[in-house]
């Protein structure tokens, strides 16, 4: 057969087929066609075993106002063939796309799935239309296309003034009111949609949202200031719109002792929660003790709670307390016979799915409270002494807090190379599993558009849902990989400009018993240090903080129950210890040795037992958590802990010359 080619295939049972025996007869100029329709009819089915597809395929994004962020979106990926892959990175094709979660390396075994999120944040007023790609090997890249459009809007907003400042006001009483203005000075009509303030000394007038402002007019609002304590605070109020970023005003006050006496708490009390446990403790400054406090003639308590001479709020609120706030007036005297008054307000929410009669734990097998650290001092919990420092202080070793301040007063911008330039940037970075990530998020939201914050200052998100201290203990955990090639290139930094970290974070399950799970938390603590000086070299600087309460979700989730994590705040504390007492493996003083991390030292510390008033007042209400009680509620739990941390950075001897405007 002139012209003509005869081709046979044998394909036998070592490629998992019945043998198989083809004849075909075809021109000679159609060899390689037929030969590459065997190959792909074929060969290629059986050896690209490995398929990744996601679900949905493609994204689209709410189109968004330019300096704004979409709420994210996740992608679920999945290997629907029949060996490993791994997929090594994940990309976007344009800066505006960003990753919001999600790992890389991670391998998915036949079948599994893994599931990614990312946002949309415009920086033009033009449609997007981008892609996602996800390298791999065992398989081919998987592209997922992302689109939205970028707006632009016509309103202009300010608001003025940019600060407040509430001094010598006399604890337990309302300052005079401060009024802020919210101008819109473009062509166009624009939406408030929110107002977060904290901390809950301060308190802004009611108003409806959303809340419209049209061009050309303004808004105001007015602010109070009600100090609980004899100290010196700074908060913010950050407003919300529809079509620009937040507006913040950053707030400072002064709690001085008072003259005459008053009940001390602020008048909205903890959150309650409808047929729940709910106690509330009322204090009493500026008169002789003993005090004795009663209903003013006329108030009542939510049906199934008492009040105590000595100040107790407490009791099982009854099933007909519905949803709602329930104001009262209480009445104390002293000892002299000096009275004062004020009017608080109760307000109910819905049960949660959190074990809410849960308001405070004790030490197991034991009737005694769990105290908190910071109130502990040279007390012990179970054989170990309490304080957030050594010999059961509360205060930074001097010799320690010199050397924090010292270094804090050298850092400056840094350019992506880590070179000192002073139109570089400075990064602080939140590491952490997902309570932190949660918590950071709203501290995100109110403190990167804090007038106050250095104008060279990116403050990038971290914290990734699982990211225990034991895996990040080490150094090829994913985690680290994607801080570093996802986080922090969306907001334009490398990991050479990271100057300072906060971590909160715990190992979740307890495995053994205290203080076994701690030390060996420890030392994961202490890996964590370590990786953090390797990936982040210029990262002088590591702040602490506390798990927050968890007793609502024993019975009911598994994640962080107490004790485990009151106690995980001992695992910190030790390993602060070790570094203060000169141990070689966190050694941060090159004139010592190998520098292996980096200046670590407490930031906030607010685990409280439930609703059981810490000396400063904290409290931790069922409300404040999310159904699982381990997680905090949005807003009320975030803001707790939000409120806190933006304060610790800018009150703090150690932060405040890079964290704020020089």
């Amino acid at each position: 057969m002139d012209g003509d080619v005869l081709l046979a295939a044998n394909l036998g049972p070592t490629n998992l087929l019945p043998e198989i025996e083809i004849m075909f007869v075809a021109p000679r100029h159609a060899r390689f066609s037929l030969i590459a329709c065997l190959f792909a009819c074929f060969v290629l089915p059986l050896t690209a075993s490995a398929q990744l597809t996601s679900t949905p395929s493609s994204v689209t994004f709410t189109n968004t106002y330019i300096g704004m962020q979409s709420t994210s979106k996740s992608i679920t990926v999945k290997n629907t063939g029949t060996s490993n892959v791994t997929i090594n990175s994940i990309t976007s094709s344009c800066p505006e796309f960003k990753l919001a979660s999600g790992t890389t390396p991670v391998t998915l075994a036949a079948g599994k799935t893994t599931s990614y999120s990312m946002f949309f944040a415009p920086d033009k007023a033009q449609a997007f239309s981008c892609n996602y790609t996800l390298a791999a090997t065992g398989t081919g890249n998987l592209s997922v296309p992302m689109s939205s459009t970028g707006l632009s809007t016509k309103a202009i907003v300010s608001v003025s003034p940019t600060s407040m400042n509430f001094l010598n006001q006399q604890q337990g009483t309302k300052s005079a009111t401060q009024t802020i203005t919210i101008t819109n000075s473009g062509t166009a009509s624009i939406k408030l949609t929110g107002i977060t303030i904290a901390p809950v000394t301060f308190a802004n007038s009611s108003v409806t949202l959303p809340l419209t402002i049209n061009a050309g007019a303004n808004k105001t609002l007015t602010v109070t200031y009600s100090p609980q304590l004899v100290t010196s605070e700074t908060g913010v109020i950050a407003f919300s719109f529809n079509q620009v970023p937040n507006k913040v005003v950053d707030l400072t006050g002064t709690g001085i002792a008072p003259t005459k006496l008053v009940i001390t708490n602020v008048t909205t009390l903890p959150a309650a929660t409808q047929s729940a446990k709910y106690q509330a403790s009322l204090l009493a400054k500026g008169g002789t003790a003993p005090f004795t406090y009663t209903l003013k003639s006329g108030s009542v308590l939510p049906t199934g709670l008492t009040l105590s001479g000595a100040g107790l709020i407490s009791g099982t609120l009854d099933a007909s307390v519905a949803v709602g706030a329930y104001p009262f007036t209480i009445q104390v005297s002293d000892s002299k016979g000096h009275l004062g008054s004020k009017g608080f307000t109760l307000n109910v929410g819905a049960a949660t799915g959190a074990n809410c009669a849960n308001i405070s734990f004790n030490i197991p097998n034991t009737s005694t409270p769990i105290v908190p650290l910071n109130d502990l001092g040279t007390g012990t919990y179970q054989g170990s002494q309490g304080g957030l420092y050594p010999n059961g202080s509360n205060v930074r070793p001097s010799s320690h807090d010199a050397d924090g301040v010292d270094i804090a007063e050298g850092i400056g911008p840094l350019n992506a190379s880590g070179n000192p330039d002073p139109s570089g940037k400075l990064v602080l970075l939140a590491i952490g599993e997902s309570t932190a990530l949660d918590e950071f998020t709203e501290f995100l939201a109110i403190a990167k558009t804090d007038p106050a914050l250095n104008s060279s200052m990116v403050i990038v998100d971290g914290a990734q849902g699982a990211a225990t201290p034991k895996l990040l203990a080490s150094s090829t955990s994913p985690y680290w990989n994607t801080i570093i090639n996802n986080y922090l290139p969306d907001q334009g930094v490398t990991a050479n400009q990271v100057v300072a970290v906060w971590i909160e974070d715990s190992n979740g399950i307890a495995t053994g018993s205290f203080p076994g799970d701690m030390t060996g938390m420890q030392g994961n603590y202490e890996s964590v240090m370590n990786n953090v000086h390797t990936f982040f070299p210029n990262a002088k600087l590591a702040y602490f903080s506390s798990r927050i309460y968890a007793g609502y979700s024993n019975g009911v989730a598994t994640i962080n129950p107490e004790p485990y994590a009151y106690e995980s705040a001992f695992a910190v504390k030790w390993a602060i210890q070790d570094q203060i007492n000169g141990a070689s493996n966190l050694n941060y003083d090159a004139g010592l040795g190998v520098v292996k991390a980096p200046w670590m030292a407490w930031g906030p510390y607010y685990w409280g037992n439930g609703l059981l008033a810490r000396s400063d007042g904290g409290v931790w209400s069922c409300q404040d958590l999310q159904a699982d009680g381990t997680h905090p509620a949005i807003v009320a739990g975030e803001l707790k802990v939000a409120g806190q941390i933006l304060n610790f950075f800018k009150s703090d001897l150690t932060t405040k010359p890079w964290f704020l405007h020089p």
